[in-house]
């Protein structure tokens, strides 16, 4: 009667937790399907309060289990269930607190060794000197929540900054208007392509280094804009002089009347005396493909997309340092630097003075001319002069035709960002920065930067996946992809990657498929997704769970505890007391 009352006691502890509990997990399914896994992972199944439920179950379960001690043999399946779902509880709850998950995304070609964990952070960044601040975010986890109006004290060495996030957008869209009501020089054109059925209209934007081009079938559509006749003269092919491959650092020193062009050379870190002048330049860096990482200064690519150089120009004033940019050549003047030598100088480069094969370009003269220049697959070249707003032309080779719908000098560009749905797609925040009587405001969608002007130097502020750094660097060798017969569905991925591990001085070779992971140092990388673009891209989900053997421990208890029911099985009472024929034989002759 005693155990019959404690067993009824703990059931009143542990049904109305099983239900708690189950209604958590349905609400969790209808969560995930309108937020996504990432947003329930992060607000129901790695929330504290849910950890707290599930440490409660096991407890009451061990709870339940010490009060039938001291245990007979007809107690092991109930002991052996017992301590299996304790093993399952038990393990999930250490994957959710030491476990790490999240994706890489690879190209061919390049290796990574950060991780991209689920949540979102904003990271704040003042390049000069490089200090940065990383703030976790959870709008996400609240995607209802379009104007959280949270508030977080930034400190960036000396400096104090505060930033509000008024508005956040879990499914943002962009509607962007040009004009050209603008009060500054921004030249913009609105282009109309067409080719048999098919017609797209672009706008591009001389001086915006992501809007100056794009690709459009098999043509390279660009709108370039030269700051001086060489440079202009150049792009329609009407100089001989040919460019060197890594550009041309012109130098305007005291004492010279005209400026002198140096090469920059192949081999770096070479002192060169300029002569006839007490000066001497050492060239340091060479960036085809300029960019700024957590790892310093970086060049994404060997193409010229941003080409930059940096190097040092020393003489009796002292020694000064330049870093300049081919497509950005107001860069030092922006951020205001200063130097000792009074010297002028500027970087050119083939990326901003010559037309790759099959493109429609435009050309902007220093004097507003706009004209085209038409290349095609070899070195044939059409030039038109002037481009007449609205009219017809055609690239002879390629076939496709096209108009300038209109031509802004001084375009404006205004953005709007509106919110479609509570589902989590394009994430956008809107930032306001105050730094003493300074305001600064910017949009940020994932994975982008953008700029608060404050203080003495504009503050860089990225809105990415947080990172976490692996003890390994996985590099993509390969990507395939086997399609579908007649369709473009894919059947099957997979990667050939090099996994290095420099703690160990280990470098090993591996092929990951759809079904067969990767395992080292206790993280698995399964092949789960790939991205369409130039260069093969693969994505890779990585998970390192402490808590899976425990878990796997427990599914098997659970299994034995249910075998082991059948096996110890006692014999009913009714069936051990009937007596058998040969006693009930016995008992009526007695009888």
């Amino acid at each position: 009667m005693k155990r019959i009352v404690q067993f009824i006691g703990s059931i009143k502890i542990a049904v109305p937790l099983l239900v708690m509990i189950a209604g958590v997990l349905a609400w969790g399914t209808i969560y995930e399907a309108r937020f996504g896994t990432a947003a329930v992972q992060r607000f129901v199944y790695h929330a504290w309060w849910f950890q707290t439920l599930l440490a409660f179950l096991a407890l009451n379960l061990a709870v339940a289990a010490i009060e039938r001690y001291p245990w007979k043999r007809r107690h092991l399946p109930f002991v052996l269930a017992h301590i299996g779902i304790i093993l399952i509880l038990v393990g999930g709850i250490l994957g959710s607190y030491f476990g790490v998950e999240g994706q890489l995304i690879i190209p061919q070609g390049q290796a990574v060794h950060l991780l991209e964990t689920p949540g979102n952070v904003l990271v704040f960044h003042q390049p000069n000197p490089g200090l940065h601040a990383i703030i976790p975010t959870q709008f996400e986890s609240q995607a209802w929540v379009h104007e959280p109006n949270a508030t977080m004290p930034i400190v960036l060495g000396s400096r104090a900054i505060q930033v509000t996030v008024d508005r956040y957008y879990p499914d943002a869209i962009s509607e962007e208007e040009i004009t050209d009501r603008g009060s500054e020089e921004n030249p913009a054109v609105h282009l109309v392509l067409e080719h048999q059925e098919q017609q797209d209209d672009v706008w591009l934007l001389s001086r915006n280094q992501e809007r100056f081009g794009v690709g459009w079938g098999d043509a390279h559509v660009l709108f370039l804009e030269p700051g001086t006749e060489e440079q202009l003269h150049q792009l329609l092919g009407q100089t001989n002089s040919p460019m060197p491959p890594r550009g041309i650092v012109s130098l305007k020193l005291p004492g010279m009347k005209q400026p002198r062009d140096i090469p920059v050379p192949e081999e770096l870190k070479r002192v060169l005396p300029i002569e006839g002048t007490p000066y001497h330049i050492t060239f340091q860096e060479y960036f085809p493909d300029f960019a700024i990482t957590d790892q310093g200064l970086v060049s994404r690519s060997a193409q010229p997309n941003n080409p930059a150089v940096s190097f040092t120009l020393s003489g009796p004033e002292g020694t000064d340092a330049y870093l300049l940019f081919a497509l950005h050549p107001e860069f030092q003047t922006v951020h205001g630097f200063t130097h000792p030598i009074p010297a002028g100088v500027r970087y050119t480069h083939t990326a901003h003075l010559s037309f790759p094969p099959n493109s429609i370009g435009l050309v902007r003269s220093p004097a507003g001319v706009l004209m085209a220049v038409l290349t095609d697959a070899q070195t044939g070249r059409e030039v038109i002069n002037p481009v007449d707003i609205g009219r017809r032309y055609t690239h002879a080779s390629l076939g496709y035709q096209f108009h300038v719908e209109a031509y802004y000098p001084r375009a404006m560009v205004t953005q709007r960002i509106t919110n479609r749905s509570n589902e989590v797609h394009t994430e956008a925040v809107h930032l306001i920065g105050h730094e003493g009587t300074q305001t600064a405001e910017a949009w940020l969608s994932l994975r982008q930067t953008a700029e608060l002007a404050l203080g003495i130097e504009p503050i860089t502020v990225e809105y990415r996946p947080g990172q976490r750094e692996l003890p390994v660097t996985i590099k993509l060798l390969d990507f395939r992809k086997t399609d579908y017969p007649g369709t473009q569905m894919a059947a099957s991925f997979e990667s050939d990657v090099e996994v290095s591990d420099p703690q160990r001085g280990i470098i090993l070779m591996r092929k990951i498929s759809m079904n067969k992971p990767l395992r080292y140092r206790g993280y698995s990388f399964y092949q789960s997704s790939y991205v369409e673009s130039a260069t093969p891209t693969t994505v890779l989900s990585v998970r390192n769970d402490p808590g899976t053997p425990l878990v796997y421990a427990g599914f098997v208890i659970v299994i034995l505890g249910v075998v082991s029911m059948f096996v110890f099985r006692e014999p009913s009472p009714t069936v051990a007391n009937r007596p058998n024929k040969k006693q009930s034989r016995t008992r009526s002759r007695s009888t």
